[in-house]
């Protein structure tokens, strides 16, 4: 299996099954994540990041998924996902409001998983936009 393949597959396996025993198949067990915000050291931080997107949405969905460049042991892609609010005790979120984000993501691999990844996500942005709010 392909780079590509292997982040389609994992992507498909976490989007329908959010508790899945399958993350370390895919992610190195030194794995790094960096974003905006923090850099997450540990295989917990993919788990956690579909359990917190649960969390505000249901009907989770890979819209677009675009390989963008890829190298040696590097791919860049971006992945547009879709999701519907939840009600929540945030009064100002609009429950039933359909939202839709990018992300993009450069995954570099040691061997056949993903080591470390830069992640930059639209979603915050999207979440909290006033076209959102009730």
């Amino acid at each position: 299996m392909d780079y590509k393949q292997q982040i389609t597959s994992i992507l498909i396996e976490l989007f329908t099954n959010p508790k899945t025993t399958k993350i370390p198949d895919y992610f190195s067990s030194d794995y790094i994540a960096n974003t905006s915000q923090k850099t997450y050291h540990g295989l917990k931080i993919v788990s956690q990041w579909m359990k917190n997107l649960n969390r505000f949405l249901t009907d989770l969905k890979i819209e677009k998924l675009e390989f963008v460049h890829e190298s040696k042991d590097t791919v860049v892609w971006i992945r547009t996902i879709k999701g519907k609010m939840k009600a929540t005790s945030h009064q100002n979120l609009k429950e039933g409001k359909v939202i839709k984000w990018e992300e993009m993501i450069v995954s570099k691999f040691k061997g056949s998983k993903i080591e470390e990844e830069w992640i930059s996500s639209e979603f915050m942005g999207v979440l909290l936009s006033k076209s959102n709010k009730l």
